[in-house]
This record gives structure tokens, sequence and C-alpha cells, in this order.
């Protein structure tokens, strides 16, 4: 039949066009089932600091020589808290703070960064984009349907649908129904 052929070239040229958001799906799909294991969207990282004795003065003083001497951006800053007689904490964006010693300068700072990828194919995949971005993922959740469909239906005989491809499609799609049920006894 002529439609094969024609289910060929549309499965071909669409995979080609598909590959590179089906891999950016793909991760982030791996990386968001996995977010009570870790965050896919930013690492924290902590650092010790020494910037020497904090001068005598008010707990919003200390505030500005810390962030001053750490060459942190003062309006990331959320507030402080005297810990203790000597540990003063700098709250700054994100959770992230600094924390000091107020007579050494001695402690640490703790800082959030974007992970590389994970974060914009996460922010792809999550639609935080909205916009025409809504859209593009709407298009491509069409073309994998029907990448999903020429390709169940390109082979003919035994090696097609009517042939074991029937098993193959029935498997698959016992998996989300087992999953289902699964959900709905516990």
């Amino acid at each position: 039949m002529r439609w094969r052929k024609l289910f060929r070239a549309v499965h071909r040229d669409l995979g080609y066009v598909a590959v590179s958001l089906t891999i950016a799906y793909a991760l982030s799909g791996i990386a968001v089932n996995h977010i009570e294991d870790w965050n896919p969207n930013y690492a924290f990282d902590e650092r010790s600091v020494d910037i020497g004795p904090l001068p005598a003065g008010s707990l919003g003083e200390h505030e500005a020589f810390v962030v001053a001497k750490l060459g942190l951006d003062p309006s990331g800053v959320r507030g402080h808290f005297q810990e203790t007689v000597t540990d003063l904490r700098v709250f700054l964006t994100d959770g992230q703070e600094a924390r000091v010693d107020i007579r050494t300068g001695r402690g640490s700072l703790k800082t959030l960064s974007k992970r590389t990828v994970f974060f914009e194919v996460n922010a792809l995949h999550l639609n935080n984009l909205k916009g025409i971005w809504t859209y593009v993922a709407d298009l491509f959740a069409l073309a994998l349907m029907i990448l999903a469909i020429t390709g169940m239906t390109m082979m003919k005989g035994d090696r097609g649908l009517a042939g074991r491809g029937k098993w193959f499609v029935g498997g698959g799609l016992l998996i989300p129904i087992a999953f289902v049920i699964y959900l709905y006894r516990t």
C-alpha cells in the first residue's frame, strides 16, 4: 500500500525533527523523577571563609561588613540573626547564607548555582517559559503521537501490527494499566 511509504517518510522526517526535544524531555524526565534524591535545577556549595574579626558595631553594621568583605550583592540580603554571642548568620536569597564568628571572621558561605543543562531542559519540560513555548510543547506532543502511530503501522505481515506487533503494543499498554490498578488499590 502507498500509505506505508508515506508513513515511513513522515516517521523518518518527523523523527529527525523530534530527536533533540526527545532527548531534552527524556533527560529532564529522569532528573525530575528523582527530585526527592537531589535538586535537578540547583546545586548548593559550601566553602570556608575568613574575613577577619568584625569591627565593633551593631548587628546591621556587622551584616554590612560581612556582605562587603564577601563581595555579595546587598540587594540579595534577606536579614541577619545572631545565633549565639559569637555566631552571626546573614541570610541571602534562595536559602543561601553566610555564617561567621564575630571574633575571628571565620565561617562558611553557602551559595546556590544553576545546574548547567538540567536547569534549561527542566524549564522546557515543566513549561516554565509559558507563552509560545506552550504551543511548541503541544506540537511536540502531537509529533510524538504521530511517530507512535506511524511507527506502529509501518510494517506489514508477521512483523507488523497484525502479527507480533500487537503483542508488543499490548504489553506496552499493560504497563500503565498495571500501575493505575496498583495506585488505586493502595
